[in-house]
């Protein structure tokens, strides 16, 4: 009898060393998922539709949206038109619209007015110059009422054209006007993968997300390139933006890895002949 008391301490030492690890295991697959968003917080990320207009003539100036673009003749061939990216509190949208966004709700719409002050801004009577003929000549620019230019570091249009002097108007051609923007919240991205995949796509958008492999490892981002990315020119730009982008999404990363894999290529076959 007495060498069966440890023989039972054993197998209860057993039991309970077995169970603990499960515990763990369980406890960190749980952290691992990410709790989906319903309502858009000051650090979300989103994707959002939306037609932009001028208030005083309705006219479209804006949009997302290829039927809309095509209705309003403002559709342009090589322009994507697919719902928008937008990372609140990262100033890619205009703040006042941005602001607008938290709050909302999947498949929820808005109409917000923009005020030119948190727009375009208000029109500048000093940016609109009179210049010569001559030194439109040299920039080989027509001197044409409505004509767009770009003299030195601005763009302006031309609105009117006096003797041997045109009119150019350099404000922007929303400056002093209220902007009216309707929006559609689209979708709020929750998974860190799936927020991986938002980033890179708006930085790279002509390759498939699928040739992307995508790896969040504790505090490290690590992203394998395709090798069709070293043909796009300034591609090295693109993964500096994704990087940083990477590294704002995920406040806890300290760093991130773009990797890019070239297999030796297969030896060619030659042809035997008998």
């Amino acid at each position: 009898m007495s060498e069966k008391k440890p023989t039972k301490s054993k197998k209860k030492q057993a039991i309970k060393t077995s169970t603990k690890p499960t515990k763990k295991a369980t406890k960190a697959t749980k952290k691992t998922v990410a709790k989906a968003e319903t309502v858009v917080s000051e650090k979300s990320l989103v994707y959002i539709d939306y037609s932009a207009t001028t208030k005083d003539d309705g006219v479209v100036f804006d949009t997302t949206m290829v039927g809309v673009a095509k209705d309003s003749g403002i559709f342009k061939e090589n322009d994507r038109y697919e719902p928008m990216l937008v990372a609140i509190g990262w100033n890619w949208l205009l703040g006042a619209l941005e602001e607008q966004l938290v709050g909302m709700k999947v498949g929820e719409s808005k109409t917000v007015e923009v005020p030119p002050e948190k727009g375009a801004g208000p029109r500048d009577p000093k940016k609109v110059k009179m210049i010569p003929k001559t030194k439109l000549a040299k920039h080989k620019t027509r001197p044409v009422k409505g004509e767009q230019i770009t003299f030195g570091n601005e763009r302006g249009v031309i609105t009117a054209v006096l003797g041997r002097q045109v009119r150019v108007d350099f404000n922007s051609p929303l400056a002093g006007r209220t902007l009216v923007f309707d929006v559609t919240l689209r979708s709020i991205i929750s998974d860190p993968e799936e927020k991986l995949r938002a980033v890179v796509k708006r930085r790279v958008p002509g390759v498939p997300l699928e040739e992307f492999k995508f790896s969040i490892d504790k505090k490290s981002i690590t992203i394998e390139m395709p090798k069709e990315t070293r043909y796009i020119q300034d591609i090295q730009y693109a993964e500096i933006g994704i990087a940083a982008d990477a590294l704002r999404v995920f406040d806890d990363a300290k760093e991130v890895k773009l990797a890019v894999t070239f297999d030796r290529p297969k030896p060619i076959e030659e042809n035997v002949t008998s």
